[in-house]
C-alpha cells in the first residue's frame, strides 16, 4: 500500500556553495534529485529538535524535578507526546 502525501512547494534562499554541495551529492547517486536530498535535511534537521527536547526532558527526570515511577516510562511517555 503506497500513501501519498501532498506537496507544497518551498522557495528558499542559500549560497551557491551550498548548492554546489547539494548537486555533488545528486551527481553521486546520494539523491535522485534536489528536492529529495532538501527533504531528507528537513527531516534530520526537525529530527535533531525533537532529539534535544528529548535529551531536556530526560535531563529533568534524572535531576529529579519531575517525579516518574521510572525512566522507562517517562520516554514511553515522552514518545506518546511526540507522536501525537
Amino acid at each position: 500500500m503506497v500513501i501519498y502525501m501532498a506537496s507544497s512547494q518551498l522557495n528558499v534562499r542559500t549560497s551557491a556553495t551550498l548548492i554546489e554541495e547539494l548537486d555533488a551529492l545528486v551527481n553521486r547517486g546520494f539523491f535522485r534529485n534536489r528536492t529529495e536530498a532538501v527533504n531528507e535535511g528537513i527531516r534530520l534537521l526537525i529530527r535533531r529538535y525533537k532529539a534535544m527536547k528529548i535529551a531536556e526532558k530526560i535531563d529533568k527526570i534524572a535531576m529529579g524535578k519531575k517525579s516518574k515511577k521510572s525512566l522507562t516510562e517517562a520516554l514511553l511517555e515522552l514518545r506518546d507526546e511526540e507522536d501525537a
